[in-house]
């Protein structure tokens, strides 16, 4: 069976420049444009059947195939111009990336062909492709972010540097979260292995946009889990997690103590996912 899910951000922007090759402040000089269908692509081979989806639906095998020979040009593009389209054929994305990764100047656009949203990610220009996420090259957001109107008006400015946020203008009424902290004694607890004491003493920090802190409901789902067990799930406030009882959480799935388990803490407002973080705990 393979099955392929492709999963992008709808952070798509163009920085106050064309895709045109006559770009001198680009660090990328003539960019190779390409097609790339941002569907969601299920095939399955049974008793020499087959069946096929595009996100989602059952379609003809030819069908399948206009979508998934595009993937190539995705995979292949390091860097490149990469044009997106629906499976209705309507260009909804275009932008310098390195396969999914946006790594210059893109837009977003609208249905009826208007840009919706323009800006950067940071350029790479070292020429060295390998490694760009950890080497802080993938979607880092950079400069001036537009969001426009369908009917091509501006509605407001966003201001990054470096992938840190700066300003909004003018500041919108929706209460907007850009990155979320989860620390301990102050440093991030990221790749660390955690004791349950330890995980009842994190802090989550979110971070907004503006001043709005209108309709406000978070809630944290906490996990624990491993390969060869049942999970255990449950739900709290932000305040009521600070007692919860992580070692009978994980003497509930059947683990041993001295076992490494795996803990996730998702972090949602009014249902919606904002983030989440993954981890390890050792009791």
């Amino acid at each position: 069976m393979i099955q392929r899910i492709l999963l992008f951000i709808a952070f798509s922007f163009m920085f106050g420049r064309s895709f045109g090759q006559s770009d001198t402040s680009s660090v990328y000089k003539n960019l190779e444009t390409r097609r790339f269908y941002s569907v969601q692509l299920f095939s399955q081979i049974s008793n020499d059947k087959g069946i096929y989806e595009v996100n989602g639906k059952r379609v003809s095998k030819s069908t399948y195939e206009k979508y998934d020979s595009t993937w190539k040009n995705m995979t292949t593009c390091c860097p490149c111009i990469l044009k997106k389209y629906n499976e209705k054929d309507v260009l909804i994305r275009e932008g310098v990336y390195c396969q999914d990764c946006g790594v210059g100047i893109f837009k977003e656009f609208y249905p009826n062909g208007n840009v919706k949203l323009s800006g950067a990610y940071k350029e790479n220009p070292t020429g060295n492709w390998e490694n760009i996420s950890e080497r802080g090259y993938c979607q880092v957001q950079y400069g001036q972010w537009v969001y426009y109107k369908e009917n091509g008006d501006t509605l407001y400015s966003e201001y990054w540097n470096d992938g840190e946020f700066i300003k909004q203008v003018p500041e919108q009424s929706k209460m907007e979260i850009w990155k979320v902290d989860l620390t301990l004694n102050g440093e991030s607890v990221k790749g660390k292995t955690l004791t349950p004491e330890q995980i009842k003493q994190l802090v989550i920090t979110p971070h907004f946009k503006n001043s709005s802190r209108k309709n406000i409901d978070f809630i944290l789902k906490f996990e624990v889990s491993e390969v060869g067990y049942i999970s255990n799930e449950k739900t709290f406030t932000i305040d009521s997690f600070k007692q919860v009882d992580i070692s009978q959480m994980i003497s509930k799935i059947g683990v041993p103590k001295g076992k490494v388990v795996n803990g996730q803490i998702t972090l949602c407002n009014h249902g919606e996912i904002i983030t989440f973080f993954n981890f390890q705990i050792k009791r």
